[in-house]
């Protein structure tokens, strides 16, 4: 059932808000909207997925949108994160671009501008697969933080489909979409990251991430968030979580600058991992297998590894972890001990990992601080929260948080 408020010409943009049965986190989500800065007609989309909560619709068909075009569109029965979400093509019938937002996304007063200036860059270019307003903090796949490399543009890119605020192209997701016809069925690949691998059935973005992977496209990441993921409890959240919170811009932007392709060398693959550091290495590109995070499968490496893990090869050269981002330890070539250059064709006695030096690097004095601030007994139920979280993330087993 789709119902219209106001018979206008479609910008060729539109806003799709995805929504089931969270009536709180769809109005926070309308709230960042609606004090968003627009210098055009904006068309809202309100896709409600069935459920047996009616408050939602109830609110989407009273909402008024002050920007322009609203449309609500109720899902006649409950179709499920995936194919939900995989559905949103349809409004290409309409539009040449949709922002997909699910409803614990917050954006930016900004997000419109970047949007459209994005939009206007990289739609022609069939090698970016689309556009995120999200900017990683965490790497989602480990929960470790992850910095990109700065660069004189606004943005970077990497071969990582987003889902926490992004933009679909007409163009590009119709390619997507006709790959995912053929490739739609579960897997379990050695070229993926393993998390991606241990999602459940009810998730879309693993075929996007895979199809990125796999089909060598880029998503164009900023630097600067323009939304970020409240992590409301839902399907994929047992709880709320702060984890995966980012900056928000807060102040209005017109002009970006964004590279072409060819003119920016930051660029990371699936993996989080650094694409551009081969010149650094005097290695040959094709021959480099980058793993800082130790997240590759063994399948993946190549005749020379760059990693943080011991592993029993030869090693080349190696550096220290000091640096941040963690890939201007060699970038500046700061000698020492906890990043490996290996050969891979010849074998030898794996290196001793300080674990203390690595956790160092990674969070500083805050474990510490925590102790001072929380006191052990605290410290120790949180401990227990967070294997209860990562064995229900990684298993999906539904052991209680919060242990008392």
């Amino acid at each position: 059932m789709m119902i219209m408020e106001k018979q206008t010409q479609p910008n060729k943009i539109a806003i799709i808000a995805v929504t089931f049965n969270r009536i709180d986190s769809l109005q926070r989500l309308l709230a960042s909207l609606e004090h968003a800065h627009y210098t055009e007609e904006v068309s809202l989309i309100i896709s409600v997925d069935k459920s047996d909560i009616d408050e939602v619709a109830s609110f989407a068909n009273q909402y008024c949108w002050p920007h322009g075009e609203k449309m609500v569109v109720l899902q006649p029965r409950n179709l499920g994160l995936r194919s939900h979400m995989l559905s949103l093509g349809q409004h290409f019938s309409k539009f040449d671009a949709l922002v997909v937002l699910e409803d614990d996304v917050s954006v930016s007063p900004a997000f419109y501008d970047y949007v459209k200036a994005c939009f206007s860059r990289y739609s022609d270019d069939d090698r970016i697969a689309g556009i995120s307003l999200y900017a990683h903090a965490v790497c989602n796949q480990n929960d470790l933080p992850f910095i990109p490399a700065k660069s004189e543009f606004d943005v970077y890119f990497m071969h990582y489909a987003a889902s926490w605020g992004e933009v679909w192209m007409k163009r590009q997701w119709c390619a997507f979409y006709e790959w995912y016809q053929s490739h739609s069925d579960e897997f379990y690949l050695d070229n993926l990251p393993p998390c991606i691998n241990r999602w459940p059935k009810t998730s879309w973005l693993k075929y996007h991430i895979r199809y990125c992977i796999e089909t060598q496209k880029y998503f164009v990441y900023p630097y600067s968030s323009y939304s970020t993921n409240n992590a409301d409890s839902g399907v994929h959240f047992h709880y709320s979580d702060t984890l995966y919170q980012s900056v928000l811009q807060v102040t209005p932007q017109t002009a970006f600058r964004l590279p072409s392709l060819d003119e920016s060398i930051i660029r990371y693959d699936g993996f989080f991992e650094p694409e551009y550091l081969a010149p650094y290495l005097f290695v040959d590109d094709k021959d480099l297998c980058v793993d800082l995070y130790g997240m590759k499968h063994p399948n993946l490496y190549r005749r020379y590894l760059l990693s943080t893990q011991s592993h029993p090869y030869r090693i080349v050269r190696s550096f220290a972890l000091e640096l941040r981002p963690i890939e201007m330890n060699i970038i500046q070539n700061q000698q020492g001990q906890g990043i490996w250059l290996y050969d891979t064709t010849e074998s030898a006695i794996a290196p001793k990992v300080d674990a203390y030096q690595r956790y160092y690097y990674l969070y500083g004095k805050a474990f510490y601080r925590a102790i001072f601030m929380l006191g052990g007994c605290k410290i120790i139920k949180l401990l227990l929260d967070l294997i209860a979280y990562k064995l229900n993330k990684v298993f999906h087993w539904h052991l209680p948080c919060h242990l008392n």
